[in-house]
């Protein structure tokens, strides 16, 4: 099992969904997390059992809503005789400090950071990697930034790095610009309506964007063997 930590105040979940979508395409089981501040997954995932926490899937994706901390859904997996590490990824997102504070028990593989460029995201982000400091004060925090549907200017880019930096944050080489038009947005609403994620729908230059992305995750694939397997599903 590897743990792949999402970060950052964006509303990023359509991306995290396609992005576990994309790695059971490649014959991987995905548990999703669900840290945000307000349970965003709780009205974007259909779910029979309506109680307070549980364990729901939807498009062949395995999450956890409705947890307040991470113990608590371990608790919660092994009354129900699941062992987490049958999953080949487990993926948290993490909105706020509140959020990683309740699921620091999650030790992640790779962490990345969604990063829009306005200042409320900045701001929120700031505080974020502050108290994951804070948390771990000699642990070395590294992270892949995420540009998330946003433009970075010199400006924004210079801002970020000051506060961040502030923090002995360490960046990985790689760098990803997440683009959607509104074919994409569309997209992505028809499969909150439909329980339906179709992958190969959205425009070629996410999709591209995403198979990079996905390829870096498993290590042992290349973008283009990933394309390849998403055109061939029907879904």
């Amino acid at each position: 099992m590897q743990a792949l930590g999402m970060y950052g105040y964006v509303d990023k979940y359509d991306f995290v969904i396609s992005v576990s979508k994309t790695l059971g395409i490649m014959g991987k089981s995905v548990l999703v997390i669900d840290a945000t501040s307000d349970e965003k997954y709780r009205y974007l995932i259909p779910a029979i059992d309506k109680s307070q926490c549980y364990l729901t899937q939807y498009s062949e994706i395995d999450f956890a809503v409705g947890f307040s901390s991470y113990e608590q859904l371990q608790s919660y997996l092994v009354e129900r005789g699941i062992d987490i590490q049958r999953y080949s990824y487990v993926i948290i997102d993490v909105e706020n400090y509140e959020g990683y504070r309740k699921f620091k028990g999650l030790e992640v593989n790779k962490a990345y950071m969604f990063i829009d460029t306005n200042v409320v995201s900045v701001a929120r982000n700031d505080e974020l990697v502050r108290v994951m400091r804070g948390e771990n004060p000699e642990k070395e925090l590294l992270f892949t930034k995420v540009l998330y549907r946003a433009y970075m200017s010199r400006a924004a880019n210079n801002y970020l790095e000051e506060k961040i930096g502030n923090y002995a944050v360490k960046w990985t080489d790689e760098v990803y610009e997440v683009s959607m038009d509104e074919q994409d947005v569309m997209i992505n609403i028809d499969s909150q309506y439909s329980g339906i994620v179709e992958i190969k729908k959205h425009t070629k230059t996410f999709v591209l964007y995403l198979c990079e992305f996905v390829s870096k995750i498993l290590g042992d694939t290349s973008s283009k063997d990933i394309l390849k397997e998403i055109k061939r599903r029907k879904n």
